[in-house]
């Protein structure tokens, strides 16, 4: 079995990958450089199965990836979850004093996650984003005054210095990733459903859609909006609840907010990551 990630290796997601196939025999990773490249690599019939980054806890959620499994990603489910800490690294080629960096590469996400570190340690220097953090440690290669933000485990493969650790501005630092495949997962009692809607555009109607949830007791753990892409201020919703998508009340509360949504989809239902 053929599992794809966001690489090269020693990215943040190989890390989530090896947590997750622990155990499993006969699988196969497989890099890709982009998170629709990853996406995609199922409905290609590339990989059988994807993992990507969906939200950190710092920063909030991954836009391309929501986005995409919102709009784009027709025939594919969630099937799991793994959630693993981040610690970022300052990586450099060669030993270099603070005062001498001009550049500095990583990952969006991970420029995020550091931003206060960079503003107080590098002030002047240009900051360049990159497809991952493992991408940002290959940059720095032979480049004196540049230096790349990253796993630990990437400056080990590739042979690059840690002049820093743990420079994220908040310690507690997880990120949540999602496997993806053509199937859900099957019911274990302690699961997750993902679901995502849009609702009339009328006082109230995103009130009574969760009110279905309210009045069944059941628990939200994420709600997040983002830009329905059809018209500006209309939004679609995404929603993870307790419960797989088969329960009886949860199948109940899914039929009940059909009739009180313009669009309702179930991204999948799959184990809480323990």
């Amino acid at each position: 079995m053929k599992i794809g990630y966001l690489g090269p290796k020693g990215t943040f997601s190989e890390e989530a990958v090896i947590k997750y196939t622990q155990g499993v025999e006969n699988c196969e990773v497989v890099e890709f450089n982009t998170i629709p490249e990853v996406i995609n690599c199922i409905s290609n019939g590339l990989c059988v199965e994807a993992v990507i980054p969906i939200e950190n806890s710092i920063e909030g959620s991954v836009n391309i990836a929501v986005d995409m499994l919102i709009n784009d990603a027709n025939g594919i489910m969630i099937k799991g979850e793994v959630i693993i800490p981040i610690s970022h690294c300052l990586i450099s080629d060669a030993p270099i004093e603070f005062k001498d960096v001009h550049c500095i590469l990583s990952h969006q996400q991970a420029i995020a996650q550091c931003r206060e570190y960079i503003s107080k340690k590098f002030p002047n220097a240009e900051v360049k984003a990159t497809d991952s953090t493992a991408q940002a440690v290959l940059g720095v290669k032979s480049k004196p005054g540049v230096v790349a933000i990253g796993p630990e485990r990437a400056a080990v493969i590739y042979g690059m210095r840690i002049i820093d650790k743990d420079i994220q501005d908040v310690k507690e630092n997880y990120t949540r990733f999602l496997v993806l495949s053509q199937k859900d997962g099957v019911v274990t009692g302690k699961d997750k459903t993902s679901i995502v809607f849009s609702v009339p555009n009328v006082p109230g109607s995103l009130y009574n859609a969760l009110g279905v949830l309210a009045n069944k007791k059941i628990n939200m753990t994420k709600i997040e909006s983002r830009p329905s892409r059809k018209k500006l201020g209309e939004y679609v919703f995404w929603v993870d609840i307790e419960g797989h998508r088969e329960d009886e009340i949860v199948k109940s509360a899914l039929e009940e907010l059909k009739g009180r949504t313009d669009f309702l989809k179930v991204l999948g239902s799959y184990p809480k990551f323990k």
